[in-house]
């Protein structure tokens, strides 16, 4: 059964490992180059440093970036998208092929059962394509870290495409897709519409389940005076809300907040020290915010594997029952 989906799969199979091999030797030629120009400009020390720490010339440090961010970019992006076209190019015509072609028929009149089938198709396709997946993260990761700070790094893990470019973050989404793209094509029998209907859905289920997975790390909290700064966004951490208290550490509305602010601001004394005298006797007593460091990051990805995981579970389920009542 093994060597049957193997045959019917080879060109996949063989697609993959060239994209892999390309992609490595693409890779490797441009990190090299982009080696090349941090010895010559003098960065070498620079991509382990803060950016105000660098000692370059601020035009080096910024003619560096102008050459480069959009090579890195693009290998950010490539790995980004990669679980979707796992989806749409290997899920879902996995079934859909067969069964919009009628060739499901002689495989379900041999002794192997559908389930046996099934999975041999579905290791066949989706263990390559992984692991294609994890070699093409790996090499754009070992790229970017060699530029450190000076190149996407810089943005902190919880930027929207570093954080779905890192962990097991791109694993978790492609199995996802993998398993969408499967089950539409089972459901809807038809290999153009499962791939359409899948990329669609993948991208909601995308945006949909990103505030869900952050609210499943538990949260730090931090509380100041206002005469002073909260420190987040200098850390780079993910922030989850923000707001006032007032002198009863109760949430003050963003309504009351504006208003109060605007009051301070408009109330005799021209002077920041008045301002901020006001800001407390006028019911705003302290700053607020829950949020995640960046050194928590890791638990992020692993509810991100947690949702997409079981989500990627419910519709092999799907799969394997809308399989089981084809005729």
């Amino acid at each position: 059964m093994i060597w049957a989906s193997w045959r019917l799969q080879r060109l996949q199979l063989i697609t993959l490992l060239g994209l892999v091999v390309a992609g490595a030797g693409a890779v490797f030629l441009v990190r090299s180059a982009m080696i090349d120009d941090l010895a010559a400009a003098g960065l070498t020390q620079c991509v382990t440093q803060a950016l105000n720490d660098c000692a370059a010339p601020g035009g080096t440090v910024k003619a560096f970036g102008q050459k480069w961010h959009n090579p890195l970019d693009i290998g950010r992006m490539a790995v980004f998208c990669a679980p979707a076209l796992v989806g749409v190019f290997v899920g879902a015509p996995l079934f859909a092929r067969e069964l919009e072609q009628g060739t499901h028929v002689l495989a379900f009149t041999q002794s192997v059962s559908r389930t046996r089938w099934m999975f041999s198709k579905l290791a066949i396709a989706l263990v390559p394509a992984l692991a294609a997946l994890v070699a093409l993260q790996w090499l754009v990761s070992w790229w970017l870290g060699a530029a450190g700070t000076l190149g996407p790094r810089m943005n902190g893990a919880f930027n929207p495409i570093n954080f779905g470019i890192d962990h097991v973050s791109p694993a978790a989404y492609a199995l996802f897709a993998f398993a969408l793209g499967t089950f539409l094509g089972v459901l809807t029998r038809r290999t153009l519409v499962a791939m359409t209907a899948g990329l669609g859905v993948y991208v909601v289920a995308r945006f949909a389940f990103s505030g869900v997975v952050d609210r499943l790390v538990t949260p730090q909290r931090v509380e100041v005076t206002p005469d002073k700064q909260l420190s987040m966004y200098d850390d780079r951490s993910l922030v989850l809300t923000e707001g006032w208290l007032d002198a009863a550490r109760q949430p003050v509305p963003a309504e009351r907040v504006q208003t109060v602010v605007q009051a301070c601001k408009d109330a005799p004394g021209d002077s920041q020290e008045a301002f901020l005298q006001c800001l407390p006797q006028s019911g705003l007593a302290t700053k607020y915010a829950t949020f995640i460091p960046q050194s928590q990051a890791w638990q992020v990805h692993l509810a991100d594997l947690a949702v997409f995981g079981v989500l990627a579970v419910v519709l092999l389920a799907g799969t394997t029952w809308a399989l089981r009542r084809q005729s």
